[in-house]
């Protein structure tokens, strides 16, 4: 059997291995967040915003989001219906709706000209994906949250490192939130990042991702509910490293995407997606879709490459189809991402011929064999 192609899966160097261990050695009492600090203000730089937060991961991130725009029961949430369910959840954790709406096939990012017609005088925000390595349409979702008066909250889990129109994502809402998870361009294992420009919510994100810690009062007063959602100090030396190589790690997966298209591009069984043009994209994802002239389905293939150690994923559900759930509009575009949708191994080990091998794998079920 040949070698296993894997989904996702980091690139280390020992800049990782020497920072680890420093925060092993030596991030212990008072250094206990020295590692911690860094990150954030290393991150908040990178950006270019005001205030970050490290959280244990990205699903924290997006809870204390909604926790820090005041967001409860009875609100509602406008949500691309595309995503994995983290997305949603974090809105429903306050006890807010979720309220799901379509997404644009080229980019698997929420429409934005689907939006205002989701809202109503429950709507309080909106919850976008930058999904797979693209951006969502920003200058026409802050247009139509502006007339609205909705708050903005960008869920850039997988786009660390990328922009639109020049601005990293992540700041042109009023939060952003980003992930450090194993399948992630940069990773720590688990973590994540709420990031602001606006010193009201990051102060109340902060209170409330630490137990709601009041030391004003007393020493350890808490005076409400909070979490524990602060990331170690070990694993924020993992990922500082990995933020300080991320222009490095984009590259190396821009490489991947172009073999990606540069080997399938006559495979007419299979649509590859093309980076939108508002995009700077960190290409940490290459997805696309069966097409109609394929002879078997989507989850045959999956099946196939499987068995040739070929680690390939199927679209997301349709968040709104889940339970605990609703489905207020169609989603027809989202149900055929679910349906027809493939991510393609990217793990930052991979060489061009591997790359090749897996088109070539594709090629062979695809327009071999008959369902």
């Amino acid at each position: 059997m040949h070698k296993k192609i894997a989904l996702a899966g980091p690139d280390i160097t020992q800049k990782e291995v020497e920072y680890v261990v420093d925060a092993v050695k030596n991030g212990w009492y008072e250094t206990y967040d020295m590692h911690i600090k860094r990150l954030e203000k290393t991150f908040a730089e990178y950006v270019g915003a005001q205030y970050a937060i490290a959280t244990y991961c990205g699903t924290h991130a997006l809870h204390l989001a909604t926790i820090a725009l005041g967001l409860k029961e009875g609100d509602e949430v406008i949500v691309t219906d595309q995503s994995y369910i983290a997305t949603a959840q974090a809105v429903s954790y306050v006890g807010a709706k979720c309220v799901f709406v379509d997404i644009d096939p080229e980019t698997l990012c929420i429409d934005p000209a689907l939006i205002e017609n989701a809202v109503t005088d429950r709507t309080k925000a909106i919850m976008l994906v930058h999904f797979a390595g693209m951006a969502a349409d920003m200058d026409a979702i802050m247009q139509i949250a502006s007339r609205h008066r909705l708050k903005v909250i960008e869920d850039a889990c997988q786009l660390v490192g990328g922009k639109y129109k020049n601005q990293y994502v992540g700041t042109i809402g009023d939060i952003g939130a980003f992930s450090f998870q194993g399948a992630k361009i940069a990773v720590g294992g688990e973590g994540g990042m709420f990031v602001t420009n606006d010193e009201a919510l990051y102060k109340r994100a902060l209170h409330y991702g630490t137990f709601c810690r009041n030391d004003a009062i007393s020493y350890l007063w808490s005076d409400d509910v909070g979490y524990n959602y602060r990331i170690s100090n070990v694993t924020a030396a993992l990922i500082l490293a990995q933020v300080e190589r991320i222009e490095e790690l984009i590259h190396k997966k821009k490489n991947i995407y172009e073999w990606y298209h540069k080997y399938l591009t006559n495979c007419k069984s299979i649509k590859l997606l093309n980076i939108n043009q508002d995009c700077q994209s960190n290409y940490a994802y290459v997805v696309g879709y069966i097409t109609d002239e394929s002879k078997i389905s989507r989850d045959r293939l999956v099946k196939e490459l499987l068995d040739k150690n070929i680690f390939v994923r199927p679209g997301y559900p349709s968040m709104s189809a889940m339970p605990n759930y609703e489905r207020r509009f169609e989603v027809p575009f989202s149900e055929r991402y679910w349906k027809e949708g493939l991510v393609f191994p990217t793990a930052l080990n991979l060489s061009e011929e591997d790359i090749k091998y897996v088109c070539k794998e594709v090629k062979e079920i695809m327009e071999g064999k008959v369902l």
